[in-house]
């Protein structure tokens, strides 16, 4: 492999790791806190807990990427997800602790995802970033395919998932997340080019088409987010056995990562703005039929098509507000996107849990398959270029 791209086999096990890591111990703290006779509500507020207390670093974090590095970034990032991981092992019948560890996940989760986003931006080149953001959510996907297989693995009395083996798991996977992090040595920080402008988040908000885009990555973003903790209480409420919903979530994640294969072929032929618009919509109308009382396999094959469209707004988003930051302001921008994505990760489940007292979680999921509905139509501010070839440094 040439010295230029020894990065990339750390960045990919790195990315694996992390999203395997949250894709296992969400649904698992989902299934734990129904163990503990937690309300649907309780499932909404914990996914605001994941978003909000990460929310306020968001910012900061894209600073200090673009001033610490990618590689120490990483680190934190690993060394929070053990932690949150080693609460949610000792606390798996405690309320509290289980909050802990969601909030813990989701600091860790920040860290080490904005240090992935970041050095992915700065070694594409302009033209090639819908490509290169295409396959790293690819990869970002294999993850999402490995994490819900844990919970597929039944408890001794056959009620629901293995806690104590899927928080174990866990435990082991964020220890390598925090050692494939340190590897991503040799990365040098990138600077800012002499003489460039070096925009603030406000003045980024203020370019033409960027919070209908922040909005549109949001509300995309909450949606899956909402089949980590809806889906488990969907297959409660229908006494679906818990490979059911292992199923939907493997089918998702494996869509979404096809999808994402296409992603450069499909923006470069129909343009970024067409794709997220219609991709979407799609989305909403397959997101609603997973609350539809149909067989399991029918259930599977929805979640399928959903993830399918759903799977272009994150690396659209991505590419372009790459391509709107100089180098040096990278991790700013990427970390804009992140702050707003969390508003809607905190926004969306509270709110929704909220309905979920009233209608359960087909409710939530007809409201949330609206939601896309909206990104759909805010998604057309995106702007349509989409550059010349260029290539992964």
């Amino acid at each position: 492999m040439s010295p230029h791209r020894r990065w990339i086999p750390a960045l990919v096990a790195h990315a694996v790791l992390v999203q395997a890591l949250t894709y296992a111990i969400r649904p698992g703290t989902s299934y734990a806190l129904l163990e503990a006779d937690a309300s649907p509500a309780v499932l909404g507020v914990i996914g605001a807990v994941f978003a909000v207390p990460a929310l306020a670093l968001a910012l900061p974090s894209g600073r200090l990427v673009d001033s610490w590095g990618e590689k120490r970034t990483a680190v934190v990032g690993g060394l929070l997800l053990v932690a949150s991981a080693a609460v949610a092992l000792t606390g798996t019948r405690s309320i509290p602790a289980l909050i802990v560890a969601t909030l813990l996940l989701g600091l860790g989760h920040l860290f080490s995802v904005v240090s992935e986003q970041v050095l992915v931006a700065n070694r594409s080149q302009e033209g090639a970033r819908d490509s290169a953001f295409g396959l790293y959510t690819l990869v970002v996907s294999i993850g999402q395919v490995i994490g819900p297989l844990f919970i597929a693995i039944p408890d001794s009395d056959g009620a629901g998932p293995a806690l104590v083996v899927v928080f174990s798991a866990c435990l082991v996977m964020a220890a390598a997340v925090t050692v494939t992090g340190a590897l991503l040595r040799g990365v040098p920080t990138v600077r800012s080019e002499d003489g460039a402008a070096l925009p603030s988040p406000v003045a980024l908000l203020r370019q033409k088409g960027v919070v209908r885009a922040l909005l549109a990555s949001s509300l995309s973003l909450a949606s899956v987010d909402i089949t980590l903790a809806y889906w488990p209480a969907l297959g409660d409420e229908r006494a679906l056995p818990a490979w059911v919903i292992s199923a939907m979530l493997v089918a998702r994640s494996f869509s979404t990562m096809l999808s994402r294969a296409g992603l450069g072929a499909a923006t470069r032929r129909l343009g970024r703005r067409r794709v997220m618009t219609l991709s979407l919509v799609g989305a909403a109308g397959a997101f609603a039929l997973t609350g539809a009382p149909v067989p399991p396999v029918a259930l599977v094959v929805v979640a399928a098509v959903y993830g399918l469209a759903i799977g272009a707004s994150q690396p659209i988003t991505m590419s372009w507000l790459t391509d709107l930051a100089p180098p040096g302001r990278r991790g700013m921008a990427l970390s804009l996107r992140l702050a707003g994505n969390r508003i809607g990760q905190s926004a969306v489940p509270a709110a929704v849990g909220l309905l979920a007292a009233s209608s359960g979680a087909v409710g939530v999921l007809l409201a949330t398959a609206g939601a896309l509905v909206v990104a759909s139509w805010s998604s057309r501010a995106i702007d349509d270029s989409t550059g010349s070839a260029g290539t992964v440094r």
